[in-house]
C-alpha cells in the first residue's frame, strides 16, 4: 500500500462523503431529480475511486477505511430517508440495516478476539451492495420520474430484502469461521 494519503481516489472518496448530507437535504425537500443525480454521481463515484487506486497503485489504508465510510453512510442514510418519505418498505430498510449491523458486530467482535482486524469483502457482500445502491437509484429515479417501474418494484424490494438476508447469512456463517479459527490458534500457541 501507498503511503501518500492525500490522493485523486481519497479526494474521490471525500466527496462521496460530502454528498451525503447533501442527497439527506435533498430528500428531505422533496428535490427527488436533485437527489437521484447527486445520489448516483456519488454511488458510480464509488467504482471510480477503487479502479483509480488500483491502476494508479495509490491504494492506502485511510482510502479503504473512508470508502467503507462513504459507502455505508450513503446507502443507510438515503435508505432511512427513503422509507421515512413511504418510499421503501420498513421490511426491506429493517433486513438491510439488521445484515449491516450483523456485519459490523461480527467484525468488532472478532477484532476483540484476535487484536485485528482483516476483511475481505465476499462476492455475495459486493452483490448485496451493488443491489442495495441499485434499488437506491430506481427509487429515486421513480420519485423523479425519470423512470416508470410499477409492479417491478416490488419485485425489486423482495429481491434486495433477499439479498440482505443471505448475505447477513453468510457473514455470520464467514466471522463465526474466522473465531473458531482464531480461539483454536490462541489455545495452541505456546504459553
Amino acid at each position: 500500500m501507498s503511503e501518500r494519503v492525500f490522493n485523486l481516489p481519497n479526494a474521490i472518496t471525500l466527496l462521496r462523503l460530502v454528498a451525503v448530507p447533501g442527497v439527506a437535504w435533498l430528500i428531505l425537500q422533496q428535490r427527488w431529480e436533485a437527489a437521484c443525480w447527486l445520489f448516483l454521481a456519488a454511488a458510480i463515484s464509488d467504482g471510480v475511486d477503487g479502479l483509480l487506486a488500483r491502476w494508479l497503485k495509490q491504494m492506502t489504508q485511510l482510502g479503504a477505511a473512508l470508502d467503507t465510510v462513504a459507502d455505508k453512510a450513503l446507502g443507510v442514510v438515503t435508505l432511512v430517508m427513503l422509507t421515512q418519505a413511504g418510499a421503501i418498505p420498513l421490511w426491506v430498510t429493517l433486513a438491510i440495516l439488521l445484515r449491516d449491523s450483523i456485519v459490523v458486530l461480527g467484525a468488532l467482535s472478532y477484532r476483540g478476539l484476535a487484536g485485528h482486524l482483516d476483511i475481505h469483502p465476499t462476492w455475495l457482500g459486493k452483490t448485496h451492495m451493488f443491489a442495495e445502491l441499485s434499488l437506491l437509484s430506481l427509487v429515486l429515479g421513480g420519485l423523479a420520474g425519470l423512470l416508470s417501474l410499477g409492479d417491478w418494484l416490488h419485485a425489486v424490494f423482495v429481491a434486495v430484502f433477499a439479498i440482505a438476508v443471505v448475505s447477513g447469512v453468510q457473514y455470520v456463517w464467514v466471522w463465526g469461521a474466522k473465531a473458531r479459527r482464531e480461539r483454536e490458534a490462541i489455545r495452541l500457541r505456546p504459553r
